[in-house]
């Protein structure tokens, strides 16, 4: 397997087809936080004896917040279960439907965004059920790593009252429980990624794909590992790029903004805040659909290396746009 050609074939294919950065975005996951600030006028109250409408009608906000804080809880719960429901639906359309068009693309078929949506759709309850299995899978490989782990540990606290003993096992055993995770779930994340495009591309059940996939990572071992490795290296680089350009930026763009709430101009200060905000999120989400993209083409890529018949190499893809 030429690993530098399968990157550079999931670059130029994700690029070529930026409709496919939509359904990456929620490949990739997109998580937000939603931070709620009430500024308030100082001690002495605002200036010249006037309040600001604008931060007027936040502190009622904030009041009407606090006098229906149950009432509120009940909304804002209601809204984060609906919106990540919509994610999750969204997820498993879009994880199907990378899949199916990037091996068409592949083989040079044509692709758009309608097609791809219908294929994640066609797919959506068997994505569905192989990400519940695998979930239940992951929480009883937890229990079965943890759990002894718990109970050792709760003897080892019963028997002794040296705190240097105490201090050297729960090094040893947070030691052993890292060893425990990346030995248990590196392979279950690999075994995830091939189980699903032999659930999408080959056809099989739920069960049954789990099993392929089990099958197809073993026979390849060393290769599916390193195709791991090198994908989260390369997402490594780019999120630590990015962090730091996004870091930058976010300097350029807030610091106004704490400049305007020094000079007590509020209202500007959140208006100026706002576009801010909106002015760094547009390209986060495009970059983040981008490199979900990316890695679902990756992996779809190398399922198709390493279920080829033995001694054959598969042609470069067309440079259709």
């Amino acid at each position: 397997m030429n690993y530098g050609a399968l990157i550079s074939e999931a670059f130029w294919l994700t690029w070529r087809h930026r409709f496919l950065w939509f359904f990456g975005f929620f490949v990739g996951g997109g998580f937000y936080s939603f931070n709620f600030n009430f500024p308030t006028t100082g001690p002495g109250g605002p200036r010249d004896g006037r309040r600001d409408a604008p931060s007027e009608g936040v502190e009622g906000l904030a009041r009407w917040i606090t006098e229906n804080l149950v009432l509120f809880l009940v909304v804002m719960i209601s809204l984060a279960v609906l919106i990540a429901l919509v994610f999750i639906v969204l997820s498993m359309i879009s994880q199907g439907g990378l899949i199916e068009s990037v091996a068409a693309l592949r083989r040079d078929e044509t692709r758009r965004f309608a097609s791809t949506w219908r294929a994640g759709v066609a797919y959506f309850w068997s994505v569905l059920g192989l990400k519940v299995l695998f979930l239940l899978i992951s929480l009883g490989l937890v229990l079965a790593v943890v759990a002894p782990l718990v109970l050792v540990s709760l003897a080892v606290f019963l028997s002794t009252d040296s705190f240097g003993l105490i201090l050297l096992f729960v090094f040893f055993a947070g030691l052993l429980t890292i060893i425990l995770f990346i030995l248990v779930f590196v392979p279950l994340a690999i075994i995830d990624q091939l189980a699903l495009r032999e659930l999408v591309l080959g056809g099989g059940r739920v069960v049954g794909s789990i099993k392929a996939g089990l099958d197809l990572f073993w026979r390849n071992l060393g290769k599916s590992l390193l195709i791991w490795i090198i994908l989260i290296g390369l997402m490594f680089a780019v999120w630590i790029v990015l962090l730091i350009v996004g870091f930058i930026l976010g300097l350029v763009v807030f610091l106004p903004v704490l400049a305007l709430l020094a000079a007590d101009l509020t209202a500007v200060a959140i208006a100026m805040g706002v576009v801010g905000a909106l002015v760094l999120l547009v390209p986060f989400v495009v970059i983040t659909g981008a490199i979900g993209a990316f890695g679902s083409s990756y992996w779809t890529l190398a399922y198709l290396q390493l279920t080829a018949p033995a001694g054959e190499t598969l042609p470069p893809s067309g440079q259709e746009t």
